[in-house]
């Protein structure tokens, strides 16, 4: 019997299920040992190429990109000082005017009446100012006479007086004499008492004269004001009436800005604040870009808000336009570039390069140091790319790391790409950082 036959005669009397079993473990066996092994790279293959720049430290110009919104401190909503109907509508939403122009016209009737009624009036207490002083001039006459006709009186009571003491007049007479003197000096007294008066009562008829005025003048400022002109150039935010609009005084007519004293207002993060602070007490003139419709205006900052707002991180910067602009529509929102003085010792960096907030690497020796740092702005360079400008203890040529590694930190060891030795990317110049600060000037 060969042996092939031997084992096959072994096989059967062995059970069919250990021989499944047998069987699934030995293609495991064979599958393993037949696997194929991966290669196994050096560990030096494991180390990341990065790419780096050659620190340059010089005297930057930052740029802050703020949000704006454009608003103005001169505002006016004109009302009505009058009763009356609206009577003609000479601008609409949106209408730029000219100082002075007309804008509004209501109907002048009421206020017509009321003035022909002052000015009455008028007339009147000047009639009656007039009337007292030809009386007082009178009463002066009359007085002189009154007082002639006094002396007269008693002349006649002192005569009667000693004819009656000779026995040869009547008691009758002499007590008709005495009667008529006394009648007299009351006479006299009535018309000092006139004379001494006139003062007082001219100056109730001067007061009350310039009452009558004053009534007059306002009834006359009233027609005036019935014919609404715009208190200063700039345009027409809102109109809250139309023809035919009954108004009572106080009622709100339209809503106008001066476009000549326009402001952007931006939130200035506190970061830069002690920097702004400073250079607003020096005098430092800090001017600024704000984007709108694809244009760039100049603006300059101005001052600082004098109130934070609940839940503001920082204080409003109120920038003012070197050139008026009468398109500019108050409440537009943008992004406000602002261009603080310069800082000693920055560098300029692409955002790659930071992590965090507040670090960046080193390369020094194949290894990644950490360095703390300060962000001071942006600066932007004439390929149109955006920086960041950072402060901290980086020395002139030290390799600052630009690639961004998902597991960078202190002591990871990396390799200079082959086109990035010694340095991949060159900070821009002081040459060019002053360029863009010129550009950025109105």
């Amino acid at each position: 019997m060969s042996i092939t036959q031997s084992l096959t005669q072994r096989l059967k009397s062995v059970p069919r299920p250990l021989l499944i079993v047998g069987g699934t473990a030995l293609i495991l066996l064979l599958a393993f040992a037949l696997k194929p092994r991966a290669k196994v790279n050096p560990a030096a293959d494991l180390v990341p190429f990065v790419s780096t720049l050659s620190a340059q430290p010089q005297p930057l110009r930052p740029t802050v990109t703020l949000y704006g919104r454009v608003e103005t401190p001169r505002e006016s909503t004109l009302s009505s000082t009058v009763n009356g109907f609206v009577k003609n509508l000479q601008v609409q939403e949106g209408h730029a005017v000219a100082q002075d122009q007309v804008l509004v016209e209501l109907d002048t009737s009421d206020v017509a009446l009321i003035l022909a009624q002052r000015e009455a009036e008028v007339a009147d207490m000047d009639a009656q100012l007039a009337s007292e002083i030809q009386r007082h001039q009178n009463d002066l006459k009359s007085l002189e006479v009154e007082r002639k006709l006094l002396e007269l009186a008693n002349t006649a009571a002192a005569r009667y007086e000693k004819l009656v003491s000779k026995n040869v007049g009547s008691d009758l007479s002499r007590d008709e004499a005495l009667q008529a003197a006394k009648r007299q000096a009351l006479n006299v007294l009535t018309r000092e008492l006139a004379v001494q008066d006139h003062p007082n009562r001219r100056q109730r008829l001067q007061a009350q004269l310039e009452k009558a005025r004053a009534l007059r003048d306002q009834a006359r400022l009233d027609l005036q004001r019935s014919t609404i002109t715009a208190p200063f150039a700039g345009r027409v935010t809102r109109l809250n009436v139309s023809p035919g609009n009954r108004l009572r005084p106080g009622d709100p007519i339209l809503t106008l800005f001066d476009h000549t004293h326009l402001e952007v207002r931006a939130q200035i993060p506190t970061r830069y604040l002690g920097h702004v602070q400073s250079a607003l007490r020096d005098g430092v003139v800090m001017d600024a870009l704000f984007a709108s419709d694809g244009h760039k205006i100049p603006l300059r900052l101005d001052r600082l808000a004098g109130a934070i707002s609940l839940g503001q991180g920082g204080v409003d910067g109120l920038f003012t336009l070197d050139n008026p602009d009468d398109q500019l529509t108050l409440g537009r929102a943008g992004e406000l570039y602002l261009h603080l003085p310069p800082e000693p010792d920055l560098v300029a960096v692409p955002p790659s390069a930071i992590y965090g907030q507040q670090r960046i690497y080193e390369v020094r020796n194949g290894l990644l140091h950490t360095i703390a740092i300060r962000r001071a702005g942006e600066i932007l360079l004439d390929s149109g790319e955006q920086w960041q400008l950072v402060a901290g203890d980086i020395k002139p040529g030290a390799l600052i790391l630009t690639t961004q590694l998902s597991n960078a930190v202190g002591g990871t060891a990396v390799r200079l790409a082959p086109a990035a030795q010694p340095a991949a990317i060159e900070s821009p110049t002081a040459a060019s950082a002053e360029a863009v600060a010129a550009e950025a000037k109105p």
